[in-house]
């Protein structure tokens, strides 16, 4: 996979700010943004999109591109608590947090993507995660739950989700 220079970005960071990323094979994408420390008992998230401007600067000078294009359709609030489950944090000196999706939120945003995209032919980062019936079950219910398709994108769900069961 590849990684970002965020020992860079942090180095050009003038502020304190702490990332929720989502990586999968190539890309890296900014979901959401903490505030206040994430070993508070109730965590306040505030979308990544757009990232605050200290940490479009930064990004900047370090000549990196952090994507936000999921965060950008979707509200990061909506999505189930247990997709904060599992993040792996790792710090990079007094101004930047790096958290790192754990298998709970990348199977919500690996279906929603799968869906939303109409990749119904790659599914490797979904069969990756090894999904249960149950957790097929959870997951679909939430895209429909808020109506995060049309009823176009129905089909491909319901494609979708029966490559993965098999």
């Amino acid at each position: 996979m590849h990684t970002p220079d965020f020992k860079k970005l942090a180095e050009n960071l003038s502020e304190r700010a702490h990332l929720i990323i989502w990586a999968e094979k190539d890309r890296i994408e900014v979901v959401a943004i903490v505030k206040g420390t994430i070993t508070q008992a109730a965590m306040e998230l505030a979308d990544a999109f757009p990232l605050p401007s200290a940490v479009q600067v930064a990004a900047a000078e370090g000549e990196m591109i952090l994507d936000t294009s999921t965060a950008a359709r979707l509200d990061m609030s909506n999505l189930p608590e247990d997709c904060w489950d599992g993040l792996e944090e790792v710090n990079y000196g007094e101004h930047l947090v790096i958290s790192t999706l754990g298998r709970a939120g990348r199977k919500y945003l690996a279906l929603y993507r799968a869906v939303h995209e109409g990749k119904g032919d790659d599914l490797s980062a979904l069969e990756g995660l090894e999904l249960s019936e149950a957790e097929l079950l959870k997951v679909s219910r939430w895209l429909r739950e808020q109506s995060l398709f049309d009823h176009q994108r129905g089909d491909l769900l319901m494609e979708i989700l029966m490559r993965l069961r098999s």
